[in-house]
């Protein structure tokens, strides 16, 4: 299976997640509903890694990029799921497709990814696509950008995107140390200790154990995305990965629209085009 397929499946999956999340978590505060999604998706991948005897030596560099990502990916959960909760898919969803644009900087970097001029093209392609997606008028070009600055939602969305990006490299280096069981499960449990005192905190006093079934299905998609994830990473460029995983926001807003009753977007469906044409540009030429 190439990083393409891999890509695509970790895109539903998000979308999928992320109306997980939308549902379960309206009486769950944003600290524990992120502690208790990485819990339960620690339980599920560290029983995957027993069942396949999968385990590998643990270096100094190794705990030290664990450390980096599961704290950059710890503020960004957390932000993530209170931007969702509190705001419209149709509008938070779309700033994270400005997670390639910020891994086009970072991974020649971290990471000395070369991408071609035809795979940047089609990254570009992407993310100009989800930029009409989130336009209110073709008159108002730059109205996605006033929206964040008008919507707290989607301005803490856009931060997340900023994390993410960056993060990302931190994956690919550990996915690329050990393989994408051994990393998930090693980030999945660091995360989990490292919120788990801020779930307490943040639930007032009210901390059950109960409330944990709850995050059960937000964490099995959870577990999908990051696996197809980390494996597509491990084959092919962060930057064309993340891209290819932006569809998801197609998924997402026709979701949102169709069980939250959201706002259609007049311009979606240009936007939508555009997006599909950058992914098949990185598909067939990148």
């Amino acid at each position: 299976m190439n990083w393409f397929v891999l890509a695509f499946i970790s895109s539903i999956t998000l979308s999928l997640r992320e109306v997980a999340v939308k549902k379960a978590g309206k009486d769950l505060s944003s600290a524990f509903m992120s502690w208790g999604l990485n819990f339960f998706m620690f339980l599920i991948i560290f029983a995957l890694n027993v069942i396949f005897l999968n385990c590998h030596t643990v270096t100094i560099s190794f705990v030290g990029i664990l450390i980096i990502a599961a704290i950059l990916d710890s503020l960004a959960t957390v932000l993530y799921l209170w931007s969702i909760k509190t705001g419209d898919l149709s509008k938070t969803i779309p700033m994270l497709c400005f997670i390639p644009v910020v891994q086009l900087f970072v991974t020649p970097v971290l990471v000395h990814e070369n991408l071609s001029l035809t795979g940047i093209s089609g990254v570009l392609v992407v993310v100009f696509g989800s930029y009409i997606l989130n336009m209110e008028t073709w008159d108002g070009f730059l109205s996605p950008v006033k929206s964040v600055f008008k919507d707290k939602s989607s301005m803490v969305m856009l931060a997340v995107a900023c994390i993410w990006g960056v993060s990302s490299s931190f994956h690919k280096i550990g996915v690329n140390q050990t393989d994408a069981l051994f990393w998930a499960v090693s980030e999945t449990g660091l995360i989990s200790l490292l919120l788990f005192p801020f779930a307490v905190w943040s639930d007032k006093g009210n901390f059950s154990f109960f409330k944990l079934k709850k995050t059960l299905w937000p964490a099995f998609f959870s577990t999908l995305t990051v696996l197809s994830y980390y494996t597509a990473i491990s084959l092919g460029p962060v930057a064309y990965v993340s891209s290819v995983r932006r569809l998801g926001v197609l998924f997402t807003m026709l979701i949102g629209i169709l069980v939250f009753k959201e706002n259609i977007k007049t311009l979606g469906f240009a936007g939508g085009i555009i997006m599909i044409t950058g992914a098949g540009i990185i598909s067939l030429f990148g």
